[in-house]
Order: structure tokens, then C-alpha cells, then sequence
């Protein structure tokens, strides 16, 4: 976004003659304008902006503390979004928090790709916590994240199920088992000390990570502190001392709960109905008009008083593997039929009428250069491009575009790791309109 300031601002268009689904501009018939710049505004007009009767409700809301997006919508709201408040006199969102995307394979998932996974069996299959659970913990902020079924469905067995699941209901389970379901503030030992010293650790990093933006790191850090609490439990053998020393028992009992009501709370808003069924287990009431979390930080005396139930997550039954259809080749006569050239850029230029296209005079060694335009004025000025070699499909037929430009063929581009689109181009520098071999 600095670089596209550096280069210098255009004027921005608004509205068309061309395209229907959009907003009549007033008093012209022949022109519409633009949905994107009207749904920037509904972040405020949504909240009361401009509504005397909702004023104190926009006050609340706006400016906000954190505006989220994906990376591919960064101009809108890094720059136009902007302007647009500037323009209004309005105070601009504090900070902006920009995500990758979430893929399925090497693509995007999107619906015009038709590799989007439909929220309505993920909720239905999984349930809306165990589904958030794993967005927020596999979706790295500033990274693109995979997402498949076979993983959702191992972190749910693992993390889930195992890790934070079975620790309650073993520890439950045992209480009950020993007609132990009250139990009282005990003083803590040496084992249990630590392992407070070590949730107060979790704390200030999940604060810490939170504040960042980096929920998946704030996450590894509960996951972190509850093995902690699994190998305390494991290697204490409760079920042991309940035979041999009775307070060592409530001790280590004690220490899990305090454990398992801090995990809960800072899961809370990331698996609200699940933890929620967890303080119900434990006794615990969690509300939103005290200090959960700083309740945590307080050197553990609580009494817990429990309950029986199910597990609290169940491990999903593995999917039938998805058999992926046979690729569809083509013969080497049908790669024969695409005409490909080098050819060098000798003139490159802005489109007014256009945010994303680029116009290309090339050079292909043909007694006329052509008129080629290019979609990645996102990744390119047109400085850039003058001089540069690079490989054309010169056998299309002209199309012409924007009413007025005549393209002439097509100029062959690839995406980076950072999703910029990047020409193909040859070793050295070869004789313009050199076929492909």
C-alpha cells in the first residue's frame, strides 16, 4: 500500500454506463455507480452514522479499535476507506488487521473457484465450536492457511477430545467415583505452586498474543499449559492417593479444576457453548460483568462442585477418503494450437477507465507492435514493464475491451508466494518473436 501511494494517486471513477447491477447515480439516467463505494459506508451508516436518534450508539461504536479484512480488499480499506472518513471529518479505525487467505490446496477458497466448503455441513458434522476452534488455531494473521477435513478432524480428536476433553471427564470421573463431587480450597504444594506460576505464564502470553493479533500463537500457549496440567495429572496418579492420602487427593483435584476453569475462560470466546458445558461440570459461573481472566491471576482457593456428564467432545468418525477424478489431459497437438512469442514491452500505460488493467505496446518482430492489456496494475507500474521480455499468446482472437481498447493477445503471468503476479520471461534476453518450443 505505501508503494501504490508512491506512485502517485489517479483520479478514482465511480460510476459506469456500462453494468446494471449497481446504483442509479442521481439525475442521470445513463449512469450507475460503483456497490463497493456504498458498502465502505455501511461500516458507519450501520451503527447510526448520520441518524440523529442513534447518535450515542455510533459514538460507542466508531472510530473502531481494530477493522479486520483479507489481504485481497487492502486498498479499499487502506486507502479509500480512508479518504472517505477523511473526506467526512470522521476519525479513522485505529488499526487495521489484515489476514491471508484460507486455501484449500494451492487455491483460494472461493465460490467462484467452487472449492468453498459449505458452513452449514461443517456445522452440522462438527459443531460451530470445534469449527471455530480450529480456524482460530490453524490460520496464521499474516500467512495463507490450508484447510482440509482430514486435519479439522484430527485437531478436534487430538486437541479437543483428548487433550482438554478426556482431562475432565478423567478427572470428574474420578471424584465421582469417590464420592468427592465438593471440593474445597485447599493449600497448595510444591507441584501445585508451580503449576500456577505456569498459568499466570499463559496468561501474560495469551495477552500478549492477543493484543498482537496472533490468536494461533496466543492458542499454542493454552495448548502448551494444558500438557502441562495432563502430565501433572498423569504423574500425581490421583486414583492412588485417593486410597493413601485423602488431602493429597483434594490437593491434585483442586489444582486441575483451578487449571480447567482458566483454560475454559480463555477459550470462552472462542468456544463459548463448549466452555460453558465445562463450568457447568465444575461449578463455575461465568459472566460478563466481572473480571474473569483476573480471577485467574489470583492464587487458587476456590471450591468446585461437580457434575457428571458426557464427554465433551466427541471424536468424529474418519470420512471415506475423497477420490480425486482423473486429470483431463489434453494431446500435444492442442498445446501445438497456442501460438506463444516472446515479445519486449516498449510502451506501458494506465487505464483511467480501469483499476486493474495495464496497456502494453509490444514488440513481437512483426511490422506493428500490438495493443495487449494486462490485469496487474495491482503488482505493476508501468515503468516497470518498458523494456522488459516477456511471453505472449499472439494466435487470440482480438478482444476489445472497455468499449474502446483492442487487445491482441495475452501476456502470460504467474503468482509469487505473496500472491503478486509476476511475468514470464526467458533465461536471456532472445530475438523478438521467437516461437516457444
Amino acid at each position: 500500500m505505501v508503494n501504490f501511494v508512491k506512485g502517485g494517486f489517479q483520479d478514482l471513477i465511480f460510476s459506469s454506463t456500462n453494468i446494471k447491477w449497481c446504483v442509479q447515480f442521481p439525475n442521470d439516467d445513463q449512469h450507475v455507480t460503483y456497490v463497493w463505494a456504498d458498502a465502505l459506508n455501511n461500516y458507519i451508516t450501520a451503527i447510526g452514522y448520520a441518524q440523529e436518534h442513534r447518535a450515542d450508539e455510533f459514538k460507542k461504536w466508531w472510530p473502531a479499535d481494530m477493522q479486520v479484512m483479507g489481504k485481497d480488499i487492502l486498498r479499499f480499506h487502506a486507502i479509500y476507506w480512508p479518504a472517505f472518513l477523511m473526506a467526512s471529518e470522521l476519525p479513522l479505525p485505529k488499526q487495521l488487521l489484515v489476514h491471508g487467505w484460507i486455501k484449500m490446496g494451492d487455491h483460494k477458497m472461493s465460490k467462484s473457484r467452487g472449492n468453498a466448503v459449505d458452513p452449514k455441513e461443517l456445522l452440522k458434522n462438527y459443531g460451530a465450536d470445534a469449527v471455530r476452534y480450529y480456524l482460530v488455531k490453524q490460520l496464521a494473521i499474516t500467512h495463507d492457511g490450508q484447510f482440509t477435513i482430514p486435519d479439522l478432524e484430527q485437531k478436534i480428536s487430538t486437541d479437543l477430545a483428548n487433550d482438554l476433553g478426556n482431562l475432565l471427564q478423567r478427572a470428574v470421573s474420578l471424584a465421582v467415583k469417590q464420592d468427592a463431587l465438593t471440593i474445597p480450597a485447599v493449600a497448595l504444594g510444591d507441584a501445585e505452586q508451580a503449576l500456577f506460576e505456569a498459568s499466570l505464564e499463559m496468561l501474560r502470553n495469551f495477552e500478549d498474543e492477543m493484543e498482537r493479533g496472533f490468536y494461533h500463537v496466543a492458542l499454542n500457549h493454552v495448548w502448551k499449559f494444558l500438557n502441562q496440567v495432563n502430565a501433572y495429572f498423569h504423574n500425581k496418579e490421583p486414583w492412588k492417593l485417593a486410597k493413601s492420602d485423602k488431602d493429597s487427593f483434594m490437593g491434585v483435584l483442586s489444582a486441575t479444576f483451578h487449571s480447567l476453569k482458566t483454560v475454559g475462560i480463555v477459550l470462552w470466546p472462542v468456544m463459548p457453548q463448549k466452555m460453558e458445558e465445562l463450568f457447568n461440570r465444575i461449578g463455575y459461573t461465568l459472566t460478563l460483568d466481572q473480571d474473569n481472566v483476573g480471577q485467574c491471576k489470583v492464587l487458587w482457593n476456590s471450591p468446585f462442585t461437580l457434575k457428571e456428564g458426557a464427554a465433551l467432545f466427541e471424536k468424529p468418525e474418519p470420512k471415506e477418503a475423497i477420490v480425486q477424478p482423473e486429470p483431463e489431459y489434453i494431446k500435444i497437438d492442442d498445446v501445438a494450437k497456442v501460438d506463444l512469442k516472446v515479445g519486449t514491452i516498449t510502451k506501458c500505460e494506465l487505464i483511467e477507465e480501469s483499476e486493474k488493467l495495464l496497456k502494453l505496446e509490444v514488440d513481437l518482430g512483426e511490422s506493428e507492435p500490438r495493443c495487449i492489456l494486462a490485469g496487474v496494475r495491482a503488482s505493476y507500474n508501468p515503468e516497470d514493464l518498458i523494456g522488459k521480455q516477456g511471453v505472449f499468446v499472439t494466435n487470440l482472437k482480438p478482444r476489445t475491451m472497455l468499449k474502446k481498447y483492442v487487445s491482441q493477445g495475452m501476456m502470460l503471468f504467474v503468482k509469487d508466494s505473496d500472491d503478486k503476479m509476476v511475468f514470464v520471461t526467458t533465461e536471456k534476453e532472445v530475438p523478438k518473436g521467437n516461437k516457444l518450443q
